[in-house]
This record gives structure tokens, C-alpha cells and sequence, in this order.
């Protein structure tokens, strides 16, 4: 038992029950689905006493009360809270176990100073080690810098949102630097706030809960999801390691708005909506007209929407395979070593490879049935799991057996956005439609959707329900 009769974070298991705990809230966050803006709850990372770290979680029935009894930066002492095995993704903290807050929680404020529990907990990953965390989101990434370059805020069209995006440059003391993409509205107050700081001088910037990405051009970049935070000239430890060891300090390059780069007007940002909206209107189709089209005489790279039911996986050649975790394709390998022959063709680096989804699934409308594939993370957003932790699930070793997680799929329907394979000639799916974006379809611009170009889709099907996305967050930080 710890101080006062509370138990440390680091002592809790699901066997420990009746525990009381003092902690202060370090991160306060909601969570979402950023594919669909669904809430899945209200998160936090706690510290206490010995500094130890734990993740927590609100359900969203009791999300609303607690919202407003919890405040960020204040220490507490709960009780009545359950304890679980981490959900293993998009966490803050390396603690296997997590707390589950809820109507049964006793909330007591802590008043006064408490100086023994820490404000801040990191991890923080060298620059070196950051490719080693690309889309693997079971620990979310700290890491700290000295900002060098910001460039002006960006806002693009994904899907139904207008997404406003600021992307810099940090150098850690040996010079070395890292991309970093900030979305929404830590974009936008990120770019406000450094404009202000840079003209004090260099400033050392904190970035926590990130996640990790590959692109194509601009290699791995560390990119904000719905935890994250940044610190600028954060009084802490490392910070002031930091300064002590930078050789050349630099005052950031913040460049500024041009007329161009500005956030777009609401018309122009409803423009774009409308437009893509019409595109997509115009694009459905019935199995039965996808099936009549001549590959050879579509352009290349035409997407076409589909509304159909899931009635078969065909799991004959597997349902997953090895894929660079880089650019999903097939990775090649000696038995001992893998690589990437896109990604690295001449040099046959090491590369880690990932389990990726592919789904052979068999289709029906009112017109007929084929076949689509659906690969990675699209399959992922219609399963809810990822294809690593079903492959682990596997004791025989079968990659023909069927997981559930799979089978469940059997007997949905879904809007599908398809396009036509240039190797296979089949169809592959680009992208599952859930609820809220065939909503923001039926209603930006028209009321009616046509299907393939030509009666109006009835009302009732327009609004039918696409399979949701898990209440695994899949994407992240485009919110």
C-alpha cells in the first residue's frame, strides 16, 4: 500500500479490487473514429506518487458527466474503477493494464499542491528508431526536438471534411531531422503559437501520442491522432538536456499565410464538397452494369460506388499475407531476411514485415454477383481487428480457416468504392462508406443518388445503413 492508504499504479491488476489511487491527470482527450467521427469514449493518462503511468478510459454513457468533473493538470483520488489488460492499441503508456472509469466511480478532488506526482510522463523515441514504429499503433510515439521549420497551414478535402494540416521540421542535438504532420485543431494552434515563440528565439518542442507513417517521397512522419499534445520550451529534464547539448540553435522558420495557402472560404470549401459529392452520385452502379464495363476502355484509376451485400469469403488461397508495412505490397524474402522490391528494389534493405488483410469476397445486388478484393485497411475497417492479432488467434497454423472476426461479415451490406485492377482485371475496393458519409452524400448538393447514371435511387435505400467502422480507431488523426 502506498502513501495514505492508496495503492500505486504500478501495483493494480484485474485481480486487485476495492483499490483507492491518488493520480493526477496528465492528458485529458476524446477519442474518436476520425474515418466517421464516431466517440468512443473519454481518455486519460495518469500519474502518481512514484511516477508510475496508466492509461484510463470513459465509456460514452458517462462520458458527458465526467467530462465535466475531471480537468486536466488536477490530481484526484478514485475508487470503484475496474482494472483491465490494455486494449493494446493507441496507448500512452508502456503499462500492460488500464483503468475503466465509470457511473460507479467515486471522484474526490485533491486539494492544494501536490508536488510528489509529476505533471508529465514520456517515452520519448530517437529519431533513428522512428521508422520502427511505422503503423504499428500499439504505443503511440513521444518525441522531442528543436523546431527548425514550419511551413503555412494546408487544408485539403478528404472524403466529405475539409482537413486543415500544418507539417514541420524538428532537429534533435546531432542534427538529425524529423518530419512532423499536425492535424485540425492542434494545426491550428501549433502554427499560432510557434509564430509568437519563434521570436524569442529557438524553441524546443514536445510532441506525445503520435503515431508514425510512410510516404512515399518524405519517408517516415510523425503525425498527430486524438491524444496527442505539443509542448513548446516544456520545464522539464529533458527539455533543459536538450538546450544544454544543442550545438547550433536555430530560430524557426515559420513561413508565413499566403492568400493561396489560406484555410479555403465556407463556399469554397462547400464547392469542393458539392463537387466531389456529384462525382461520386454520378459513379453508382449495379453489379450488373460494373460487370458489362470493358476494362480496357475505362480510364485508368475510374472508381465507381456499389451498394451490395457480403454473401461468401472465399478463404481458398488465405485470407492474409506478409506485406511491407511501408507500401502494403507483397514483400519478397530468403527465409531469413525480407524486403521490399518497390520500395527497394537495388538495395534489398531489411525491411519488417506486417500481416495485411486480403479478402476474397463474393458479392450480391438485385442485379447479381462477382467477386471484390478487399485489401489491408479497408479490410480492417469492416473487421475491427488487425490482421496481426487474428493471425496470432490461429493455433493450427491454417491461414485457410475462416476467424470469426471474419465471418461476421457474412449477411452485411456496405457501400463499396471499387475500381478496376490493372494487373487482374478484377475489382478492388478503395474505400467502405459508412453511415454518416452516405448521409453527407445523399445531402451535399442533391437529394437523390443515381445508380449509373440513371434512375434515382429510392429514399429508403439511399439512407440505408453501410457497415460502421470498428470502434478501433483505424486512422488517425485526421480530426
Amino acid at each position: 500500500m502506498g502513501e495514505a492508504g492508496f495503492t500505486p499504479l504500478s501495483h493494480l491488476n484485474p485481480s486487485k479490487q476495492r483499490c483507492r489511487v491518488r493520480v493526477r491527470i496528465s492528458r485529458l482527450w476524446v477519442s474518436f473514429n476520425p474515418n466517421n467521427g464516431t466517440v468512443l469514449g473519454l481518455d486519460s493518462l495518469l500519474i502518481d506518487d512514484e511516477g508510475g503511468a496508466m492509461q484510463a478510459h470513459v465509456h460514452p454513457i458517462d462520458k458527458k458527466r465526467l467530462e465535466a468533473r475531471l480537468v486536466e493538470g488536477k490530481v484526484y483520488a478514485l475508487s470503484g474503477f475496474v482494472v483491465g489488460v490494455s486494449q493494446g492499441n493507441y496507448m500512452t503508456c508502456r503499462n500492460r493494464f488500464m483503468m475503466y472509469i465509470g457511473s460507479q466511480t467515486v471522484v474526490d478532488d485533491i486539494d492544494g499542491v501536490v508536488d510528489s506526482i509529476p505533471l508529465h510522463h514520456f517515452d520519448f523515441v530517437n529519431f533513428g528508431d522512428v521508422s520502427s514504429r511505422n503503423c504499428d499503433n500499439s504505443l503511440l510515439t513521444d518525441v522531442i526536438g528543436q523546431v527548425v521549420e514550419v511551413r503555412p497551414i494546408l487544408e485539403v478535402l478528404k472524403k466529405f471534411r475539409m482537413i486543415q494540416i500544418c507539417t514541420l521540421r524538428i532537429e534533435d542535438f546531432s542534427g538529425k531531422e524529423q518530419e512532423v504532420t499536425l492535424y485540425g485543431n492542434l494545426a491550428n494552434d501549433f502554427y499560432a503559437e510557434i509564430r509568437e515563440k519563434c521570436r524569442q528565439g529557438p524553441v524546443v518542442a514536445v510532441f506525445s501520442g503520435m503515431c508514425v507513417r510512410y510516404y512515399n517521397g518524405k519517408g517516415c512522419t510523425v503525425c498527430s491522432s486524438s491524444p496527442s499534445k505539443y509542448y513548446l520550451d516544456l520545464e522539464i529534464p529533458e527539455t533543459q538536456e536538450f538546450r544544454a547539448n544543442l550545438h547550433h540553435p536555430k530560430i524557426p522558420i515559420v513561413h508565413p499565410q499566403s492568400q493561396q495557402e489560406s484555410p479555403a472560404a465556407p463556399t469554397q470549401e462547400s464547392q469542393s464538397i458539392s463537387k466531389l459529392s456529384q462525382e461520386l452520385r454520378s459513379s453508382w452502379r449495379t453489379i450488373k452494369q460494373l460487370q458489362s464495363l470493358d476494362p480496357f476502355e475505362s480510364p485508368k484509376n475510374t472508381r465507381f460506388l456499389c451498394r451490395a451485400s457480403i454473401i461468401k469469403i472465399d478463404c481458398a488461397k488465405g485470407w492474409s499475407y506478409h506485406g511491407c508495412f511501408h507500401c502494403r505490397r507483397s514483400i519478397s524474402g530468403d527465409g531469413n531476411e525480407f524486403w521490399c522490391n518497390r520500395c527497394d528494389s537495388v538495395n534489398k534493405k531489411r525491411k519488417r514485415p506486417v500481416w495485411w488483410y486480403k479478402l476474397d469476397a463474393v458479392v450480391e445486388d438485385a442485379t447479381g454477383t462477382m467477386n471484390l478484393m478487399i485489401f489491408a485497411e479497408e479490410a480492417q475497417e469492416l473487421i475491427g481487428v488487425a490482421a496481426e492479432d487474428l493471425v496470432d488467434e490461429i493455433t493450427d497454423g491454417n491461414r485457410h480457416t475462416v476467424p470469426h472476426a471474419i465471418s461476421n461479415l457474412i449477411g452485411s451490406t456496405h457501400a463499396f468504392q471499387v475500381s478496376i485492377d490493372d494487373r487482374s482485371l478484377g475489382f478492388v475496393v478503395k474505400w467502405v462508406l459508412n453511415d454518416d458519409d452516405l448521409m453527407l452524400l445523399k445531402h451535399s448538393g442533391s437529394s437523390q443518388m443515381t445508380v449509373g447514371g440513371g434512375s434515382p435511387l429510392p429514399e429508403e435505400d439511399s439512407s440505408s445503413s453501410a457497415s460502421s467502422c470498428s470502434s478501433q480507431l483505424t486512422e488517425v488523426g485526421h480530426a
